[in-house]
């Protein structure tokens, strides 16, 4: 009979780190994936469960949405957890008594504290954080670690709001898009692309001379749906020429393994898994996320209207250089080893 292997799932007791009752430690993943119609959040999600399950290979995990607010139930699971981690996205605001993409009610104010962000960020450029939200802030962030932040511009609101534990440490989905993987990114243009262009920020006259420029550079232009509005503003430009792809991660990330592309794109997780998979990207900017990262890392980025710069993108040689803030992203992570 051959031998059990215990590489992944199995593990003797003496590997576990747990609770004086016995019990495996309990991680609270506060998912943006979850009651969202962005894909960009399973991007996000995916990257932030494959660092915790890292840090904490042999934890009891569970993911809770911060897209709905909580209720009586959700409290009760939270009360003992060991760690609570916002798993990324830009749930962060000025004002987050309105439109707040994380819902955070009075109540949450009373029962829940001691959150760690996790690659979190800015909600476009904004002023000085205002009173509530600086309150809400330290109430339910943890002040004893360190917080991770995506870009130097989330890091200095977060100051302002009186938060100065913080690191900059690029976002969670950029973490693995070390020197070692860049360097096997082509640098020549490919014989196809695929396009994003985001619904709730048009700007038709921009969109449709990127379509034309890319349809003037490329055999085949592929669109890529990240949100459900994307589709019905790329067919409000499309000549009948451009593909579109079915709107599911596992599609796009099959189709970007096996097919060599570019892409060129205003969807920014749409570009980083082109990136985390190998492929030549360039990400249009169309608000603060994108130009934020791209000052602090390096990532390859242009403002969707600069269309000369673009096309010397596409034509040229254009190496992939990822400067990830490593030291910050260790000492985040060293903070939960023992």
């Amino acid at each position: 009979m051959n031998q059990i292997s215990s590489s992944m799932s199995l593990f003797s007791s003496a590997d576990i780190t747990s609770k004086k009752n016995g019990a495996p430690k309990k991680i609270i993943i506060l998912d943006t994936s979850i009651s969202s119609v962005n894909l960009g959040d399973q991007v996000i999600a995916e990257a932030s469960n494959k660092v915790l399950h890292k840090i904490f290979p042999h934890a009891f995990y569970v993911s809770m949405p911060t897209h709905e607010f909580m209720l009586w139930e959700s409290y009760r699971v939270l009360r003992d957890c060991d760690h609570v981690f916002v798993a990324g996205s830009n749930l962060l605001k000025s004002k987050m008594l309105w439109r707040n993409q994380w819902k955070i009610s009075p109540l949450d104010l009373i029962f829940r504290r001691n959150s760690t962000l996790l690659g979190c960020g800015w909600w476009n450029y904004q002023v000085t954080p205002d009173f509530y939200s600086r309150f809400a802030l330290n109430k339910i962030l943890s002040k004893k670690g360190l917080h991770s932040v995506r870009d130097d511009y989330s890091r200095r609101q977060l100051e302002a709001a009186g938060i100065n534990n913080v690191r900059n440490t690029s976002c969670v989905t950029m973490w693995d898009l070390t020197p070692e993987h860049c360097i096997d990114i082509p640098k020549e243009k490919a014989p196809s692309v695929v396009t994003a262009l985001t619904g709730y920020h048009p700007d038709e006259a921009a969109d449709r001379a990127l379509l034309t420029l890319l349809k003037k550079h490329y055999k085949e232009v592929i669109f890529w749906v990240q949100q459900p509005e994307d589709m019905a503003y790329g067919l409000s430009l499309s000549d009948g020429s451009m593909k579109f792809m079915s709107p599911n991660l596992a599609t796009y990330s099959d189709f970007l393994k096996n097919n060599h592309v570019d892409y060129i794109g205003s969807r920014l997780h749409g570009g980083i898994r082109a990136l985390q998979l190998g492929k030549r990207s360039l990400i249009l900017a169309v608000d603060n996320r994108a130009l934020e990262i791209n000052k602090d890392t390096n990532l390859p980025v242009y403002k969707r209207e600069n269309l000369a710069a673009i096309e010397s993108w596409i034509t040229g040689a254009a190496e992939t250089k990822i400067v990830l803030p490593q030291k910050n992203i260790d000492e985040w992570k060293s903070q939960y080893i023992v």
